[in-house]
């Protein structure tokens, strides 16, 4: 039974942030991480793949919606955006198969008996969906029937890159934000559950991130870029 879990969600393939979250979950003292998906979907797929892939110790995998699309590498055809079906393709092609196929093999949702807190529900976007939100100021109303199956108390959650913790629909929906590409934040997003609840923000190097981003190769890394050296102060 852990103590204390490391929620890590939404890295979009930004390897300086991922790196310097786990550095500061070492020195946090976790002695369990949950990556709770969106992992690839960035300008450094593969690296951020290689460096999740060879974590030791316990480690669970939530499967977010943009894995499941690099992985089968999702077009227009299946619906997508034009800009997002070019980089579903680029991520998709940097992949290894064993890659591909681990990003398929994630499960849609985790559950862990966590000391002091009991059992908590890890998902992508909602226990329904991983293309479901819920965010901070979603109505109660519509987090009801999301959450109507849900046995456990704590709900931990991602898919909007927006920190928040709230008391809703008789659960405490924890969103642990953004490693990769956080909005409303400057660092890179996590959350330490475990005997409390703590929302954390680690800084990096943004400048140098940015540059290594630029070179990626990456459709739209240009972007991807300037919203790490300028995140949006407003999001979803």
């Amino acid at each position: 039974m852990p103590a204390r879990v490391a929620a890590l969600y939404d890295i979009h393939g930004n390897l300086a942030a991922l790196d310097a979250v786990l550095q500061e979950v070492e020195r946090a003292g976790a002695d369990a991480l949950v990556f709770g998906g969106d992992l690839a979907f960035g300008p450094q797929p593969r690296q951020v793949l290689e460096r999740v892939m060879s974590l030791g110790g316990p480690v669970s995998f939530v499967r977010g919606n943009t894995d499941r699309e690099v992985a089968e590498r999702h077009g227009v055809e299946q619906g997508v955006r034009g800009w997002i079906a070019e980089v579903n393709a680029w991520c998709h092609d940097q992949l290894t198969p064993d890659q591909r196929e681990f990003l398929l093999s994630q499960k849609a949702h985790v559950t862990l008996h966590v000391e002091g807190l009991g059992d908590v529900l890890f998902v992508h976007g909602s226990p329904r969906s991983d293309e479901e939100a819920i965010r901070r100021d979603t109505p109660e109303a519509e987090i009801l029937p999301m959450v109507a199956h849900v046995r456990e108390s704590i709900i931990v959650c991602g898919h909007t890159h927006i920190q928040f913790d709230r008391m809703v629909a008789g659960k405490r929906v924890v969103n642990a934000g953004s490693v990769g590409l956080p909005s409303a934040a400057r660092g890179a997003c996590w959350a330490l559950i475990g005997p409390e609840i703590e929302l954390r923000e680690t800084l990096y190097d943004f400048e140098r991130a940015a540059a290594e981003i630029r070179k990626s190769g990456a459709p739209k890394a240009r972007e991807f870029a300037d919203h790490i050296l300028n995140p949006p102060v407003a999001g979803p």
